[in-house]
């Protein structure tokens, strides 16, 4: 009778680790018939985001060369950009400076390039002359050559009258401005 008891204990025990390994093995095998949030669905969301951006940028000397400020930044690795939501961004040198806001904006990885869109208004500010105001669709700021050019219903006006064109650029290090395609101008003499 023990034997039997033993036998009959041995194989319940068995069967019961049988069953525990059928079952582990089913479970891990299994794949979630769906995730609960596709992959797709995050391809074109940002990696991180900031509010409320303060950013400035000073030389070696601890002159103030860039600010920026945003009510939100969104990077995008996939893109390599980051998207600005109500930008306001300045420039400063010696000969001059520049302070631009817009609705939007947008910075390339790895670059000191500034693009603004929708509502652009920028003012130029020079030492010796005195000041332009700019509004366009897009400005874009160029580190290279220190350059910002309007286009999209570009408009310049400045004490000597209001001048629109197709495209108009100025550079923080100068006074010069360049305007080009359909430059149209309303001035009024002091005579």
């Amino acid at each position: 009778m023990n034997l039997a008891k033993t036998l009959k204990t041995r194989n319940i025990l068995l069967l019961a680790a049988v069953t525990v390994v059928i079952a582990s093995i089913s479970w891990y095998s299994t794949k979630p018939s769906r995730n609960l949030v596709e992959s797709d669905a995050l391809r074109g969301s940002p990696d991180y985001f900031i509010t409320d951006v303060q950013v400035k940028e000073f030389d070696e000397n601890g002159g103030l060369i860039e600010t920026l400020n945003a009510k939100q930044t969104s990077h995008y690795d996939l893109k390599e950009k980051t998207l600005l939501e109500q930008p306001s961004v300045a420039r400063y040198s010696e000969s001059g400076q520049w302070h631009g806001k817009a609705d939007k904006g947008v910075i390339e990885d790895g670059s000191n390039d500034i693009l603004l869109t929708d509502n652009v208004r920028a003012t130029k500010k020079y030492q010796q002359s005195e000041d332009i105001q700019l509004s366009s669709d897009n400005m874009h700021y160029v580190d290279k050559d220190k350059s910002l050019t309007s286009y999209g219903a570009a408009t310049l006006i400045s004490t000597q009258g209001k001048t629109s064109a197709n495209k108009i650029t100025t550079f923080i290090n100068s006074e010069e401005v360049v305007m080009t395609g359909s430059v149209r101008g309303n001035y009024e003499t002091t005579h």
